[in-house]
């Protein structure tokens, strides 16, 4: 039962985090760009500093939590710290000023990140190995339920019928989602029962730099964070900015980017589920390549679709490449950690997975911010630079010589 109860608990603190994520994903970034007209560049650059301060901290969390503290202690804390600085975000974003809101949520998302060094490794006290991939699986169900909550909660704010404080609608929907953030996070951080560590022989050796590079040693984790780095960047990228791109192209409303999203979503829980079947039954490897591939096809065919349908139809599609991503690459990282760095494993893991890592916004808001003068075409621009990240990514995956796994 108390599995039972875990699993449960731990699938629904990702059903909870989903509520901020649809807010500052789908709104907040259109309120900073489109509303009060800050530089695409900026707003990058406020995701990569975010994603640098991980970098540099992530790697002391997941040795202490190979060592000795508690994941769910960090993810208490890291919880509290979220709420703290969105809510700021939100204060100043309701008061109109950009500077201090984008500040605050430069911070707000770098413990957002931080947070999933804790969560994401608390699979491997709440499962079997040989359970691991059903469990991830659940986890991913509440994490895509929550978006689907998390756009219905947000709508109403978004399109006007509820305004609690007669400001810019995008700026009202990040209330609701921390208040929902909390209220279903509670459970995990209240309940969740995780066994003390106890000393073991099997503790990494060395100073710390020893200890944050050790990892490094084993080639197949090192060729495969240097391809994820690269190809998840860029599909994060190109997530992080498609409700610019609806904004400033296609001038949509508010309602049929939430309908496109939810149509996404629902795609993208069908694709974690088919390719993760793929996954075990063929090797992590060979549909990893394959779901590469297909992003560097879709990703240009998407730029040259000047029909607004047809651009629709190909993110829909993307949906499916977004789930199979992020199931994949999460159980090629669980396949390649050993017990002796596991958390450490998933500490760089999640820099890059939950962050949009730095060379994505950076080429994207660099892109954007060069070529004003060509209109519109400067995002069609984008997509093509990050089908050239993903190709790079691809190239370093094709390093390794044999499957991560078998099939």
């Amino acid at each position: 039962m108390n599995k039972l109860r875990n699993i449960f608990l731990w699938a629904l603190y990702d059903f909870a985090n989903s509520f901020v994520y649809i807010a500052f994903f789908l709104y907040f970034s259109q309120w900073a760009v489109a509303d009060k007209n800050v530089p695409d560049i900026w707003f990058n650059l406020c995701l990569a500093t975010s994603s640098a301060i991980l970098l540099l901290t992530a790697p002391f969390v997941g040795i202490k939590l190979d060592e000795k503290w508690q994941n769910i202690s960090g993810l208490r804390v890291t919880t509290i710290a979220i709420i703290f600085f969105y809510g700021l975000t939100a204060f100043f974003a309701l008061k109109n000023y950009a500077v201090p809101a984008l500040a605050f949520f430069t911070i707000g998302q770098y413990f957002f990140a931080l947070s999933f060094s804790f969560y994401t490794p608390l699979i491997n006290v709440i499962s079997p190995p040989n359970k691991r991939g059903l469990v991830s699986g659940i986890g991913f169900v509440g994490n895509f339920m929550g978006n689907i909550a998390g756009l219905l909660l947000a709508a109403p704010f978004a399109t006007g019928k509820i305004n609690l404080f007669g400001e810019l609608s995008r700026a009202e929907t990040i209330v609701p989602a921390i208040s929902a953030f909390l209220l279903f996070s509670l459970p995990m951080l209240l309940f969740f029962k995780e066994p003390k560590k106890e000393n073991t022989t099997t503790q990494l050796e060395g100073n710390f730099l020893q200890k944050a590079t050790s990892i490094f040693q084993n080639r197949n984790i090192l060729i495969f964070l240097i391809s994820f780095s690269l190809f998840n960047g860029a599909i994060l990228t190109v997530i992080n900015n498609l409700p610019i791109i609806f904004e400033k192209v296609w001038n949509t409303t508010d309602n049929t980017k939430a309908l496109i999203t939810l149509a996404t979503v629902i795609a993208s829980v069908i694709g974690s589920f088919l390719f993760g079947h793929f996954a075990d039954r063929f090797g992590d490897k060979k549909i990893l390549v394959l779901i590469l591939i297909s992003w560097i096809v879709l990703l240009p065919v998407t730029a040259i679709m000047l029909n607004f349908y047809y651009f629709v139809i190909c993110c829909i599609i993307s949906g499916l490449f977004i789930g199979a991503n992020a199931t994949v690459s999460r159980t090629t990282m669980t396949n390649l950690a050993t017990n002796k760095n596991y958390n450490l494993g998933f500490s760089y893991f999640n820099i890059i997975e939950r962050a949009s890592i730095i060379i994505g916004p950076i080429i994207w808001g660099t892109v954007v911010s060069s070529f004003t003068s060509f209109g519109i075409a400067r995002y069609q621009f984008a997509l093509l630079a990050m089908a050239l990240i993903v190709f790079s990514g691809l190239i370093f995956l094709l390093k390794k010589s044999r499957p991560f796994s078998s099939g």
